[in-house]
């Protein structure tokens, strides 16, 4: 009897030790240091833990949804470490994805501010975190039909902050996308969400690891990843980033305590290199995270063996590379049409469409800047999918910008800008730009981008700047050009890349001589000009591109007008410029161009020859830069140019820049071809810095056909 007794109660001891457990894992947040999480969940996995209830905060809730959805470690790894993090941190919207129009003008700005009925405001954060939007509604494309995170393969909780209470918001129900969008709202770093009429910023603001919430719940055992800071040193507080860290560091070291004596496998990889944006080292983060689980490698066997319940069914989680559209479904339209959404999306119905190729049309739709945010929903259809393209619009159109360049050509000028979209018409544009500087110039243009069918614009622009005459090398005089031109024109756009058109020029063009005015007297005259052009641009990017091509050419037709009157023979000029980007070497890319201009007809007075100088750009006329010359110090009329840009970048937005070019300035379109005759060459070495207000410029230059070197210098976007 005794003897039963005794194995009846090794049993039930047995028994208790050995059970079906529910364990649960809270993830802290963090920014990139959450990366040493998925390091950690590779060790839970190889230890053979189930995890039957996730909770996470901000980057954390990101890492804790995908796993709850059914990615393993290994898939979250590898998804997550082929994230462009660059365009998620800054929203930069790929520059062959804006407008054709937006393209051109948005190059020129440093600074945007928001304008409504109450007046500029400074922006609630650097970014509206569209592309976070676009890569979870990727990661998230299998949570429907789960309202329920109960009912996700592993039960899920996340935590934002409300805003305008300071209370924690616990997301357990609705959309996967704004619980997760809600949790990771960084403080300043990106706009706070806006979810049922409620403004929402990062959990972590108020409960960085919500253990308390987990602890609530009926389990047996909870693992934490805990990536908090608790109080940096004065000498780490060096960036805005690590202040920030430190604000919400306070909190968390008085809650650190409670957060070590309510888990029971309390997991915390200290990374002090790392910081909330340090995504480049993605790889040595997760190496750090898995040698800190290891650490803790016998208490999770330990864990392993005491649960002896049931497995659960694995669902892998496998987001569609395509899928067949059944019907396209577009939600939270205010002002705009559902065609024009399905026009920019270029997705059809009753079409394969791939991932892909949705997320670039998510890219263009955002491009056109009516929108804060776009993400997509896919709904299981009879033989497809209901895909669903979910909008919040801009609640503003207007707004204010800022723009800054200093060159050795142009001296020093800020740009004021205002611009205000739908004025009048829909898809329409005013901007009206103002330089400010000791040769102040303005432009004011209008257009309405009805994509192919042709559509008027207008363009006022008033143009002023100093330069040098030369003769054979030798400045003679300084002179002063300004410049009055209306222009009206036709454009016509074809997905966004390319631009065909005409127009008529009122012109009045006035050049001034600083001294000497005997010799070299004053020019002011009338012109009426109609032209002809077709433009196209691929560039990645304006200032430093790394592929693309641009294709600039136009046929101009120039008569000297008194009043409205032609009294002159006219003549035309043809010019154009071709431009390759070709990136030859990972941080190697070659640039090439060809520029050509004919003059047909009459001479034409100064304003309408060619000119050769410089390093920098110009927007008026015919003045081409030309290394190893002075700012305009060749003319002619007729131009052949080869130019090809070498560019190293050693280091992230830092340029070694070689720079050569040849060229032929002459009186007749067939000395371009006389090859007996002398070429024009040129060279420079530099480097360059793509700064926030815009590249620097140091540059070195001279010419094969003269000794001497000059200096060119300038910092800012051009315009």
């Amino acid at each position: 009897m005794k003897k039963t007794l005794l194995l009846i109660l090794a049993c039930i001891s047995l028994n208790a030790q050995n059970k079906d457990l529910k364990i649960g894992l809270v993830l802290s947040g963090g920014g990139a240091k959450c990366m040493a999480q998925i390091g950690a969940l590779k060790v839970i996995e190889e230890a053979g833990i189930q995890i039957d209830y996730i909770g996470g905060t901000s980057m954390g809730a990101i890492v804790g949804a995908m796993y709850s959805l059914g990615y393993s470690a290994s898939e979250i790894e590898s998804y997550l470490g082929q994230v462009n993090w660059d365009a998620l941190l800054t929203n930069e919207v790929p520059r062959n994805r804006l407008s054709f129009f937006d393209r051109k003008a948005d190059s020129r700005y440093m600074l945007s501010f928001p304008i409504d009925s109450g007046g500029v405001h400074i922006p609630r954060g650097v970014n509206f975190a569209q592309y976070i939007m676009k890569e979870l509604s990727t990661i998230t494309q299998q949570s429907y039909p789960y309202i329920d995170f109960e009912e996700l393969p592993i039960p899920f909780y996340c935590v934002a902050t409300n805003l305008e209470t300071g209370k924690p918001r616990i997301f357990s129900n609705g959309r996967l996308i704004d619980a997760l969008r809600a949790s990771s709202a960084f403080p300043s770093l990106f706009t706070p969400y806006l979810f049922e009429d409620s403004l929402y910023i990062d959990g972590g603001v108020v409960l960085n690891y919500p253990i308390q919430i987990m602890a609530e719940k009926e389990l047996d055992y909870i693992i934490g990843i805990d990536m908090q800071d608790y109080l940096n040193d004065r000498d780490d507080l060096n960036s805005v980033v690590r202040v920030l860290e430190q604000t919400s560091a306070f909190l968390n070291s008085r809650n650190k305590t409670a957060s070590e004596a309510l888990s029971d496998i309390w997991i915390t990889p200290k990374i002090p290199e790392a910081g909330v944006t340090t995504f480049d080292l993605f790889d040595e983060i997760v190496a750090k995270g898995e040698a800190e689980a290891r650490k803790h490698w016998d208490e999770l066997r330990a864990l392993a063996e005491k649960d002896q319940g049931p497995k659960r069914e694995i669902i892998k989680a496998t987001p569609k590379q395509e899928f067949y559209v059944k019907k396209i479904q577009v939600n939270g339209l205010v002002s705009l049409t559902p065609n024009f959404v399905k026009g920019k999306l270029r997705v059809r119905e009753g079409e394969l469409c791939e991932v892909n190729r949705l997320e670039k049309g998510l890219d263009q739709l955002y491009g056109t800047k009516y929108f804060t945010n776009i993400d997509y929903t896919l709904v299981p259809a009879d033989t497809g999918y209901i895909l669903n393209i979910n909008l919040r619009e801009q609640h503003y159109f207007q707004s204010l910008k800022l723009g800054l360049n200093y060159s050795d050509d142009y001296n020093a000028a800020v740009l004021v800008n205002y611009t205000n979209r739908n004025l009048l018409f829909k898809n329409s544009r005013l901007s009206v730009d103002f330089a400010l500087g000791d040769m102040p110039r303005g432009e004011i243009s209008y257009f309405v981008d009805r994509g192919f069918i042709p559509t008027l614009g207008l363009k006022l622009r008033s143009y002023r700047f100093r330069y040098q005459n030369y003769l054979n090398r030798q400045a003679l005089n300084e002179r002063i050009y300004q410049d009055y031109t209306l222009d009206l024109f036709l454009q016509s756009t074809w997905r966004d890349a390319y631009a065909i058109g005409g127009g008529l020029q009122i012109e009045d063009i006035g050049i001034i001589q600083n001294f000497d005015q005997e010799n070299f007297p004053n020019f002011q005259k009338g012109f009426i000009n109609y032209y002809a052009f077709i433009d196209f641009d691929s560039f990645d990017e304006a200032n430093f591109p790394r592929k693309g091509f641009q294709l600039n050419a136009r046929y101009r037709i120039i008569s000297e007008r008194q009043g409205f009157e032609v009294f002159r023979e006219p003549s035309s000029v043809l010019d154009f410029s071709l431009k390759q980007a070709l990136s030859i070497a990972p941080k190697w890319t070659l640039i090439s161009r060809v520029f050509g201009a004919t003059t047909i007809g009459p001479n034409l007075d100064d304003p309408y020859r060619i000119y050769f100088g410089s390093m920098g750009m110009s927007y008026i006329n015919y003045i081409e830069p030309f290394v190893g010359y002075r700012f305009m110090e060749l003319t002619g009329r007729n131009a052949l140019m080869l130019r090809t840009d070498l560019n190293y970048e050693p280091f992230k937005n830092h340029f070694i820049q070689l720079k050569a070019n040849l060229g032929r300035m002459e009186s007749t379109f067939e000395e371009l071809f006389d090859y007996d005759d002398f070429i024009l060459g040129g060279y420079s070495i530099g480097y360059s810095y793509n700064s926030l207000v815009g590249p620097l410029e140091l540059n070195i230059a001279g010419s094969t056909n003269h000794p001497d070197l000059y200096a060119y210098v300038r910092l800012g976007f051009w315009f």
